[in-house]
């Protein structure tokens, strides 16, 4: 950066400046040295900050106006998820990309798409929130966005992100991902593999390698390097592998460099924490009271029986795998009544509805036992986001229902199904 000397005008000694030229003197100095830092960003620091906070990137908190530490993590984060040159700097490329991401996210809160998360996008996204059965908080994480149908994370599609790599490395080290599966490329082998660090790490199992789980998976490494005599810069690259190997050998354990469930046992590392991991069993059975009356009477009293339970760990329930369970507690109960049906997807009730020709004209007719389904359609987890059991039908167009993973538990709610975004109704078969 070139440099600007300021020297005052030459004049003779004992003579003042005139009114003009002490004018056009102070404005030389003005034009120079410009406005300060703060001045001339803290209006776009604010607004990066609010979109980045809106996307759950940073807490509501930070929109200070102030570029400093947290708001180069945020931002690093978001160039991370979004495939661009991690430096933490809010560049042109940057801000693109967040401003786009901010204004698809508005357009499906049906929101006015001007790139800034302000109070009006929050009411909208909480609105949306609210219609989807999701946690009403005004900030569309990565739940929110995946009813949105929005991809949170999206890779440059080079092969040549240096963090994803970084990633990758780490969790084949722990053994989580194949060796051939570090290829910089954030795709279905990595989602899954972060999906299974996470549950045994008891985090969030939603595929995403934000904040926490880096932080997780790294200080997991560091672990695994400190015990193997490596330097723990929470980077499992060859000299790790090289010193896990030699580890190994010396321990009497398979010399692969890998730190799996037998290495990191011999190192005394606790490899799993949480509760359980996505598809494995839950473990507990239900407990039923006689049910007796039609098919009809029999999901409903089996689905009251439930009320109050809890789920545990990461989605353990008693009704299947440790997963999403709104659809495993829905299908479950209409077994109880005789009916033959097993899913974990809750647009699975949908199809089963036309198969069998139960399927009802839009959200008409509800009857108790039915199961309604929500979001915007049966094709995949992104747009069919849940499904409960139909209690009561009420004169005024509301229905009571009792509905499995609603805030962790099964619990009872009363609401008018269109208002709440519920794409179809569907009846058991012989009811």
């Amino acid at each position: 950066m070139s440099t600007v000397t300021l020297r005052p005008p030459t004049r003779a000694p004992g003579a003042r400046l005139g009114p003009v030229a002490l004018a056009l003197a102070v404005l030389l100095f003005g034009l120079l040295l410009g406005p300060t830092a703060g001045q001339a960003h803290a209006v776009d620091v604010r607004l990066l900050q609010r979109d980045l906070a809106g996307l759950s990137y940073a807490p509501l908190s930070g929109v200070d106006g102030v570029y400093g530490a947290q708001t180069t993590d945020s931002v690093r984060h978001f160039q991370r998820d979004n495939g661009l040159a991690v430096d933490g700097d809010a560049g042109t490329n940057t801000m693109a990309a967040l401003t786009a991401k901010v204004k698809q996210v508005q357009a499906k809160a049906g929101a006015s798409a001007d790139g800034d998360y302000g109070p009006g996008t929050i009411g909208a996204v909480r609105s949306y929130q609210s219609a989807h059965h999701l946690d009403v908080d005004g900030i569309a994480g990565p739940q929110t966005m995946g009813a949105m149908n929005i991809d949170r994370i999206t890779s440059s599609g080079t092969g040549t992100s240096s963090d994803t790599r970084l990633l990758q490395r780490n969790l084949a080290g722990l053994g989580y991902l194949a060796a051939g599966g570090v290829d910089g490329v954030y795709g279905p082998a990595t989602k899954n593999a972060v999906l299974s660090f996470q549950s045994d790490n008891d985090l969030s199992v939603d595929g995403i390698a934000g904040p926490q789980t880096n932080a997780a998976l790294t200080a997991k490494v560091k672990q695994v390097q400190g015990k193997a005599a490596t330097p723990a810069d929470g980077d499992y690259g060859p000299a790790t592998t090289t010193a896990v190997r030699a580890y190994q050998s010396v321990h009497g354990l398979e010399a692969d460099g890998i730190a799996g469930p037998r290495t990191m046992a011999s190192m005394g590392i606790a490899r799993e924490l949480g509760g359980g991991s996505p598809g494995g069993e839950s473990g507990g059975t239900p407990t039923v009271p006689p049910l007796d009356g039609s098919v009809r009477d029999r999901i409903v009293q089996a689905a009251r029986s439930q009320l109050g339970v809890h789920e545990w760990g990461n989605n353990c329930n008693p009704y299947g795998p440790c997963e999403a369970w709104c659809a495993l507690f829905a299908s479950w109960a209409w077994r109880q009544a005789g009916v033959s049906f097993s899913t974990a997807f809750s647009g699975d009730f949908y199809y089963y509805g036309r198969n069998h020709g139960t399927l009802h004209s839009g959200l008409s007719d509800p009857q108790p036992g039915d199961a309604i389904v929500f979001g915007s359609g049966p094709q995949n987890t992104s747009t069919s986001v849940h499904v409960g059991i139909i209690e009561k039908a009420n004169a005024d167009g509301t229905v009571d229902t009792i509905e499995g993973n609603s805030n962790d538990q099964v619990i009872r709610h009363h609401f008018s199904p269109a208002a709440r975004g519920a794409y179809a109704i569907v009846s058991p078969a012989g009811g």
